[in-house]
């Protein structure tokens, strides 16, 4: 809960630094708190650029691809760190998946549906190698208010079993504030674009000769 304006993000142990050792938090600075309104009972919310590194076998080449997106940081903890989440789990503002963030924008502040849930329930983390919601995600219902935009009921869906309680979820719903909620959710999307992507590294080689997957011509009989 919101006791004093601190603006301190806590560092998540997958994150992404400028080349000065600078991290870069978005949203943080939308709100003056010692000058605009908050509702009582709330969280702070910001966004946090983050990476999420994977090591894949592609044939015989090894790659390394980065998800980067921004990450969700609430009283200035990561959202998969709240939430004592583990695996490959990101948000889906991922620069990965750049064409679709301004529907999970949309989602994200209740102007859209998500697909594959129920109404007013949206998705928060999901897969870093594909986003697809059948891989398992993190969702939650979503509420916006005329003050408050709150967060409850968090569930493990895929979109075709049961959902699941998320063992390590917050008991109680998590308010924010509408104003810097959705201050941080405005340049969400250039903020996405700006992050780096590097496609062959994340898609993989579409296409391998013999050779990259490791085979090799027969020995030659002895004559």
């Amino acid at each position: 809960m919101r006791t004093s304006p601190r603006t301190t993000v806590s560092q998540l142990v997958q994150r992404s630094v400028h080349g000065d050792g600078r991290t870069v938090v978005f949203g943080a600075n939308v709100v003056d708190r010692h000058t605009q309104p908050v509702p009582p009972d709330t969280s702070t919310f910001a966004l946090q650029r983050s990476v999420l590194r994977r090591t894949l076998i592609d044939g015989n080449v090894t790659r390394h691809p980065e998800s980067h997106f921004l990450d969700f940081v609430i009283d200035g903890d990561s959202l998969v760190v709240r939430m004592k989440m583990s695996g490959n789990l990101v948000t889906p503002l991922n620069r990965a998946w750049l064409a679709s963030v301004p529907d999970a924008i949309d989602e994200l502040m209740g102007r859209r549906s998500s697909p594959g849930l129920e109404t007013g329930r949206v998705v928060l983390l999901v897969c870093g190698g594909c986003g697809d919601l059948a891989c398992g995600a993190v969702t939650a219902s979503l509420r916006v208010g005329a003050d408050s935009v709150v967060w409850a009921d968090f569930l493990w869906e895929d979109g075709y079993s049961e959902p699941s309680a998320v063992a390590s979820a917050p008991p109680e719903a998590i308010a924010f504030s509408r104003c810097e909620y959705e201050g941080a959710m405005r340049n969400a999307h250039g903020d996405v674009a700006e992050l780096p992507y590097d496609e062959l590294a994340h898609r993989g080689r579409r296409f391998l000769w013999p050779w990259q997957w490791g085979w090799r011509l027969p020995p030659r009989p002895d004559r």
